[in-house]
């Protein structure tokens, strides 16, 4: 039996911390060392790289799965296409709960790989002082117009009320 595809190059190892049990026998044979460490770091990194190579399989089926949904009555859509991603889906979503489960890497937050920016420091330190400038004066130009709306209150509250028997044309003169 071929190993799948999503194991990337750690596809021998498999490193069950329940014994043998499950995961090991569901996804076919895999080596599990005998005297390798189940504590090591490395062990950890490598089973965190597993992770995230099945995490990446959930995605794209489940990219596929959702699209095969979304376009069900355009035609050329494959109903049947999209009834095997789901299946894949379920089918690597229980893979990828036991491996989480069997490796310990499940009681730990999964974040994406960081990706470095490839814009040199300086790029991002102006681009980050043109945001903080415009924020500057757009809050600058609200202030500005509270300001001139106060001043219109303040200007119309000092003058004076007409009185019950007055009008506006006798203020006027």
């Amino acid at each position: 039996m071929q190993q799948p595809s999503f194991y990337g190059g750690y596809a021998g190892l498999n490193f069950d911390v329940a014994g043998a049990m499950g995961f090991a026998s569901q996804l076919g044979p895999q080596t599990v060392l005998q005297s390798a460490d189940l504590n090591s770091p490395e062990v950890f990194k490598q089973n965190i790289q597993l992770a995230q190579g099945q995490i990446a399989r959930v995605q794209s089926l489940a990219r596929n799965a959702l699209g095969g949904i979304q376009n069900a009555y355009y035609l050329g859509t494959n109903p049947m296409q999209t009834a095997a991603d789901i299946a894949g889906l379920k089918q690597a979503l229980f893979e990828l709960v036991e491996l989480l489960r069997q490796t310990g890497v499940g009681a730990l937050p999964l974040e994406p790989p960081q990706v470095p920016d490839p814009r040199p420091e300086s790029a991002l330190v102006e681009e980050e002082s043109r945001v903080v400038q415009a924020l500057y004066e757009r809050q600058q130009r609200i202030q500005d117009a509270a300001s001139v709306v106060a001043g219109f209150l303040s200007f119309a509250g000092a003058g004076e009320q007409p009185g019950p028997g007055s009008s506006a044309a006798g203020r006027r003169a």
